[in-house]
């Protein structure tokens, strides 16, 4: 199913302060019995058009109001953060979070020479590359390769998604998307003897392939248990 930003949003909600949007889980502040005492990454990718002046607005600049007759936010709605940015009313919740130090804002984010193109866009964003550079490995799945070096689960990067973005993709490792823990344990559970027979029959699926695909297919069931079981 898709959803809506505005639908994600009022669906996950603030779990703990400095973890942002995560849904719940996912949330391994609150697992039980977890000893776990380093950090965790939570990435929000809002995937549509996001309209930058309309979120951080630059309230004090007659610029701004001129161009932005009908759209533009009023001067006494916006929930002032400098003497020249306030943020959007809609993000009344950040706002004491930002009082205290536990969020940043990061304004005018670009890239020299920006392509046009949604799609080309988005995989720049997603590997890191150069506007003239075209990459196959994400930020995020290079980052997994670099630091992951005993790492066999696919668990240690989730994606909540029908299909993986090309951000968790590495060379060597990359991350897990799903939607519903449940599904993929009963799925992966129900399929992947069948899944073995198949690759065994397979006389093309041979050597490192077929190597690769078991392992796949391992890291899959270990992964689908331990999300399951948490």
């Amino acid at each position: 199913m898709t959803q809506s930003r505005r639908e994600f949003l009022k669906s996950t909600g603030f779990i703990a302060a400095g973890t942002w949007l995560a849904p719940n889980f996912v949330n391994v502040l609150n697992l039980r019995g977890e000893s776990f005492r380093g950090k965790r990454l939570v990435v929000v990718q809002l995937s549509g058009g996001n309209d930058g002046l309309n979120t951080i607005v630059p309230y004090r600049n007659d610029i701004y109001y001129r161009e932005r007759p009908q759209i533009g936010i009023s001067r006494q709605d916006v929930l002032e953060i400098t003497d020249e940015l306030g943020m959007n009313p809609a993000l009344g919740a950040l706002r004491p979070l930002f009082d205290e130090g536990l969020v940043s804002i990061i304004n005018n984010v670009g890239y020299p020479n920006p392509d046009r193109s949604h799609f080309r866009s988005m995989d720049i964003w997603h590997t890191g590359s150069n506007a003239d550079e075209y990459w196959s490995t994400g930020w995020l799945g290079r980052y997994l390769d670099a630091e992951c070096h005993n790492c066999e689960a696919l668990h240690k990067a989730v994606e909540v998604n029908a299909t993986l973005d090309l951000a968790m993709k590495g060379e060597r490792l990359k991350g897990l998307a799903l939607e519903n823990p449940e599904k993929l344990l009963r799925d992966i559970n129900a399929g992947h003897n069948r899944s073995l027979a198949k690759m065994t029959e397979h006389s093309a699926v041979e050597g490192d392939n077929l190597d690769y695909l078991y392992k796949t297919l391992v890291e899959s069931v270990s992964s689908a248990d331990y999300i399951g079981e948490k």
